[in-house]
């Protein structure tokens, strides 16, 4: 269930107004730095397992790890390149009680969900914020900011 959640949030958040372009890609920034991109073209499918996330293009499937798992982000196709200088940054990860978050867009909504996918906290915030997590209970969540969704722990 918490897998579905997760991709069910990632799809829901980011493709209705990413399908609005013919083609976007979906891209997973791995733990070990590598980057793989997906193109969602009409016949794209993404699907989970119990610990795996499988997207499918038409011909193949290829599967990557949720462990492996660091960032899942669309763009459009002709934006990656201009969206990755401007990615959202946080630190410390994990976090103990103040997440500093960086290159924040113009009133961008930013939202912390549990690993189930529950709403835990919402700010609007430019440039940088601090945010005071430490009413938090220890384990994974998921941060989402415009079309990038990443995890941390709180400790």
């Amino acid at each position: 269930m918490r897998k579905f959640l997760i991709a069910a949030f990632m799809l829901i958040s980011c493709l209705s107004s990413a399908f609005a372009q013919d083609e976007v890609v979906f891209t997973i920034l791995k733990t070990d730095g590598n980057t793989i991109d997906f193109v969602m073209n009409r016949d794209a499918r993404i699907y989970y397992s119990d610990t795996q996330l499988m997207f499918y293009d038409g011909n193949d499937i290829v599967s990557v790890n949720f462990a492996d798992i660091r960032k899942a982000y669309f763009t459009a196709h002709q934006d990656v390149e201009e969206i990755d200088n401007q990615q959202l940054t946080f630190y410390p990860n994990p976090v103990n009680n103040v997440l500093n978050i960086k290159n924040i867009a113009d009133n961008q909504t930013i939202t912390i969900y549990s690993i189930s996918g529950q709403v835990m906290m919402r700010l609007v915030a430019s440039g940088e914020a601090t945010v005071d997590v430490s009413m938090l209970q220890n384990g994974i969540y998921l941060i989402s900011a415009g079309n990038m969704v990443s995890k941390f722990i709180k400790m």
